[in-house]
């Protein structure tokens, strides 16, 4: 029965009915800052920095700037663990409020691709700030040029992206870059991901995986 209003969306969306595509726009950027997101808390896992230890001096708990990817790796891994820690204890319009958020863009996403919708590209605030962030991470491989633990950094954060339909199109949208910056990383890895599944359902899970593992209160 809901055959009939599923074919009536898709044509209304594919013919570009202008509050449908807003509407697709919104969900993207959620469900693409998301992907990116929990690539970020992945990668610092990886690192022993979520949280680091000692803290960055000072960098408030309220501080959750983590978009800010200019500022030294440690204080962006304290303000991503900032936010964490905030969306953990936030019960403004109920529990798990962007959680839900997520898993909505998440749907419209999925509803889009399986109609067959071109997606918009990354915008060019997303690419500054991946290109900025693969820097920072640069950095750290050179002040520790006998460890491999950034190596296995960037292989999580690689690994994460790609789980959701928007890391993949991350993923072809930045591997160029990507081998520009990050030359040590194994090719293999980069590829494997971009190849990986396409199901945006894998966005919500590594969503509820990264929440499991980070702050506990």
């Amino acid at each position: 029965r809901a055959a009939p209003a599923v074919d009536e969306f898709t044509a209304r969306l594919c013919a570009g009915e202008p509050s449908l595509v807003e509407e697709m726009e919104r969900a993207y950027a959620v469900v693409m800052s998301e992907s990116v997101r929990n690539a970020m808390i992945s990668m610092f896992q990886a690192l022993d920095m979520f949280p680091p230890a000692p803290p960055p001096h000072g960098i408030d708990d309220d501080d959750c700037a983590y978009e800010d990817v200019s500022a030294p790796l440690a204080v962006i891994a304290q303000r991503l663990y900032n936010d964490q820690a905030r969306r953990v204890s936030d019960t403004t319009g109920g529990p798990a409020r962007l959680e839900r958020r997520a898993m909505t863009a998440a749907f419209i996403i999925d509803f889009a691709v399986e109609a067959g919708v071109k997606l918009p590209p990354m915008s060019e605030t997303q690419q500054s700030m991946l290109k900025e962030f693969a820097d920072r991470v640069s950095e750290l491989e050179k002040d520790q040029p006998n460890s491999e633990q950034p190596q296995r950094a960037r292989e999580a954060f690689l690994g994460a992206l790609g789980t959701s339909t928007a890391g993949q199109l991350l993923m072809n949208d930045t591997q160029q870059w990507l081998a520009e910056h990050w030359q040590n990383l194994a090719w293999t890895t980069v590829s494997a991901v971009a190849m990986g599944t396409a199901a945006v359902v894998s966005l919500v899970l590594s969503t509820r995986s990264a929440r499991r593992r980070s702050v506990r209160f």
